[in-house]
């Protein structure tokens, strides 16, 4: 199993990778994959940094 910061930090690169792509392609070239990637790499931190403070407030 994955630990929390694991995840994290999988979704960080990830979201760093898509980013690049998004910045060194041309405007012509973008895909919609990159963005899609950049928006799901940016949902999963989202609800992985809501669910650690969840997390901690239980504690």
């Amino acid at each position: 199993m994955l630990t929390s910061m694991d995840r994290l930090t999988i979704y960080a690169v990830l979201c760093f990778i898509s980013f690049c792509t998004i910045v060194l392609s041309s405007s012509n070239d973008m895909g919609i994959f990159a963005i899609g990637g950049l928006f799901s790499a940016a949902l999963g931190l989202w609800f992985e940094l809501a669910s650690d403070a969840e997390l901690e407030e239980e504690n």
